[in-house]
């Protein structure tokens, strides 16, 4: 059975506060969650790389700085990242740009 807060001001905390929460955890979630071909896995793993936060803010920072990550795996790797909607492609087209 689901209840209502009774405070009307809990109710829109806990309306607006879940989809942080969410995205908080899949921040942290491993980089294994997002089925990444080991070719993948392990450069990323030797870079530090180990939750989904941690790559997006490399990819933010660039992928081709990382060693063994070539023009193929690093479009990949975005093409990944578009798929499970946690970049779109106006922030893919800003990265090719340097902004």
């Amino acid at each position: 059975m689901i209840t209502e807060p009774t405070d009307s001001r809990q109710a829109y905390i806990d309306k607006y506060e879940e989809p942080s929460h969410h995205m908080a955890a899949l921040m942290g979630a491993s980089i294994v969650t997002l089925d990444l071909r080991p070719r993948l896995l392990y450069p990323l793993a030797d870079a530090g790389v180990k939750t989904v936060g941690d790559l997006i803010g490399l990819y933010r920072a660039g992928l081709r700085n990382v060693r063994n990550i070539g023009t193929a795996a690093a479009a990949e790797i975005e093409r990944i990242l578009i798929f499970a909607d946690l970049i779109n492609a106006d922030q893919k087209q800003k990265a090719k740009a340097g902004f």
